[in-house]
């Protein structure tokens, strides 16, 4: 079952020990919802991922968290926000859990080009200068597989 995206961006913040920047959970939460999508076939976050100048961003949560510009979020911003019920959403929560061990200090520019490679669904979707440019869940489950199909050759090589 999807979740909340701003009960899994905080859970994601609280991982971090609050060191996230607005960039950084959008990336990561695009990340997990990637691989959920890729192996369970089900979305992760309720809400949709749209092709911005900066790679796939849920709207809602951008704004939400907009004013810290590039400073990581603040334990309070997520006062109002209930926590993630993590034995209803264990599945999901394994996901989070997941990405945050894998970018315990990821680079902006690190998540970046990860978002923006030619084999992602964002640089399928994303046309300069626009937004509300949704990236279909589908896109982002192929870009699963396109993935895992690139590393299971490169392990050949």
């Amino acid at each position: 079952m999807a979740i909340d995206t701003l009960q899994a961006a905080k859970y994601l913040a609280k991982k971090s020990g609050w060191k996230y920047t607005n960039l950084e959970l959008q990336k990561l939460l695009y990340i997990a919802h990637m691989i959920h999508l890729g192996k369970t076939g089900n979305p992760l976050l309720e809400d949709a991922f749209e092709a911005w100048n900066y790679g796939p961003v849920i709207p809602d949560l951008y704004y939400f968290l907009k004013s810290y510009l590039a400073k990581s979020i603040p334990e309070y911003v997520f006062n109002d926000i209930e926590d993630l019920d993590e034995q209803e959403h264990a599945e999901e929560v394994k996901v989070l859990d997941t990405v945050a061990k894998a970018f315990q200090h990821p680079s902006a520019g690190l998540l970046v080009a990860f978002t923006h490679e030619n084999i992602g669904a964002w640089y399928r979707k994303y046309e300069p200068g626009t937004r509300d440019m949704i990236i279909p869940n589908l896109e982002i489950a192929a870009e699963y597989t396109r993935r895992i199909q690139e590393q299971r050759e490169y392990a050949r090589q």
